[in-house]
């Protein structure tokens, strides 16, 4: 009799987590990892010592070791790119799984089109306790999150104040380091429910100004940060992606020429020089925080015994010109501004220190994320998503067919549109039939616009033809792109104020 008792106290749980048809859940919550998703805004992938091979220069300046640690006990991607380098737009891919055009979010502070699904509204419905920490930057109010604390658009770096779904309280202190008290307390808040859980953790740092926790004060007293070789790039060669781009020079020097040795009558280079030097050693003080602060969350799940099933991603919602070029800020189809950092770490999952280096975009979030919660309802709620999983990618293996070249469209200033394929970067541009051409395996700093180049003629054909077919497959018509009939241009007519 002992023994039937048993048995039926065993079957209980799949009975709780049966939905209203009486069908089982896929997966029982034993048996499905939680998820803790970490976002920086605007973290370069050359700010992270685990990609020093992007930046050798940095070797040795850059410190992120419990990043690091991520990468080096899971998975590092080296080619994810976003498909709209600029906060808000972003976002809304990464929640979606869709892009710009369908979203509906193409500048600053949008709000997402009421007919895309979100991610975390399917990863509740299929058993998981949701939580959102941190910058938000969308006009919606937060869906499908039992429980969330933002803050208002951009956030300050010093005593933030969040608004969660019951009221808003501020908190003193440094703002990375209040974003990881809140998500631990939410953490802590989880530890007896039983149910797998996804916390979304978004950082305000280290997006401009860059202010840094005061521990970090004297971090490079003395120090003089290598320059990119190609800090002083002859731009004119770009004439439609990288000229109207703006420099270094154009936001440091106005704003922060007091902070500055140079006086108005020196060199361009040499205001050039203060410049990257007054804004690496800002952003990388304000990187060490990030850092210190994914390290308190490993820690956590390491004394809890939640490591082994629990899988972490870090990334950035885009990436940002750290000097390259002579630019600053992000938004162009470039490497640098529209690659994301990306690492994983899922124990028993992911082999350690793998690497990928497949074309990964950002809309393949969150199918990824309803692949690892293993629940077909998740997927069925989200059957309209752009982008694809990469668990197999996750998993070490290798797709018989991989996409081979991803979309890139950018509304404001300077507006253009493109490819990035597994060699080459294409852009486009409104009332012109002018592109620009990058052999990223030849040129893999893109420093050389090879579009006018015979030798190129064929391939630039060839990349129009597929520029085509790819936005067919992304059904996005051409009154959708910039200069169309229907215009999505930033709000602040591309001013160089920092975004």
């Amino acid at each position: 009799m002992l023994r039937y008792i048993l048995a039926l106290l065993a079957l209980l749980p799949a009975f709780a987590l049966a939905n209203d048809n009486g069908e089982a859940a896929d997966t029982s919550a034993s048996q499905r990892p939680n998820i803790i998703y970490i976002m920086s805004d605007d973290h370069a992938s050359e700010a992270i010592s685990a990609y020093s091979h992007l930046a050798p220069h940095l070797r040795g300046y850059v410190s992120t070791p419990n990043i690091d640690t991520l990468a080096n006990e899971g998975i590092r991607f080296d080619n994810v790119f976003c498909n709209f380098s600029l906060c808000s737009p972003s976002r809304a891919s990464i929640i979606t799984g869709q892009y710009s055009h369908r979203t509906g979010v193409r500048r600053l502070f949008a709000a997402i089109s009421p007919e895309c699904e979100w991610v975390s509204t399917a990863l509740q419905n299929a058993g998981y306790s949701t939580a959102l920490i941190g910058k938000w930057h969308l006009q919606n109010t937060p869906e499908g999150f039992d429980h969330y604390e933002i803050v208002h658009d951009q956030g300050v770096y010093f005593n933030p104040k969040f608004r969660s779904e019951t009221d808003v309280k501020q908190y003193q202190g440094y703002a990375t380091d209040v974003y990881t008290d809140r998500a631990l307390e939410w953490l802590k808040s989880q530890e007896k429910t039983g149910k797998p859980y996804c916390l979304m953790l978004h950082f305000k740092a280290p997006h401009y100004p860059f202010d840094y926790a005061p521990r970090y004060e004297h971090m490079f007293d003395g120090v003089t940060i290598p320059e990119p070789d190609n800090l002083f790039e002859d731009r004119s060669i770009s004439p439609l992606l990288k000229t109207p781009t703006p420099t270094i020079v154009s936001l440091y020097y106005p704003l922060h020429k007091h902070q500055f040795k140079t006086s108005p009558n020196d060199s361009y280079e040499q205001k050039t020089r203060d410049a990257y030097q007054f804004m690496m050693k800002n952003y990388l003080r304000c990187v060490r925080g990030i850092d210190d602060n994914v390290g308190r969350i490993l820690k956590y799940l390491d004394e809890t015994g939640q490591a082994n099933n629990t899988i972490v991603i870090y990334c950035a919602d885009q990436g940002y010109w750290l000097g390259q070029h002579g630019l600053y800020d992000k938004r162009i189809i470039l490497d640098e501004s529209i690659r994301m950092p990306f690492v994983v770490r899922w124990p028993g999952h992911i082999k350690p220190g793998s690497v990928c280096k497949k074309l990964v975009s950002n809309t393949d979030f969150a199918p990824t994320l309803l692949d690892i919660a293993q629940s077909k309802t998740a997927k069925e709620d989200m059957s309209n998503m752009q982008g694809v999983s990469i668990l197999p990618l996750l998993e070490g293996k290798q797709p018989a067919k991989w996409r081979s070249r991803l979309f890139y469209c950018y509304t404001a200033q300077p507006p253009h549109w493109g490819l990035r394929t597994d060699r080459y970067t294409l852009a486009c541009f409104p009332g012109t039939d002018e592109v620009e051409l990058y052999d990223n395996l030849t040129d893999p700093k893109q420093n050389v616009n090879v579009a006018k180049d015979p030798n190129y003629a064929e391939v630039v054909k060839q990349l129009k033809a597929e520029l085509e077919e790819e936005m067919k497959a992304i059904d996005i018509a051409p009154d959708q792109l910039p200069g169309g009939a229907r215009e999505y241009m930033d709000n602040s007519g591309g001013t160089v104020a920092p975004l």
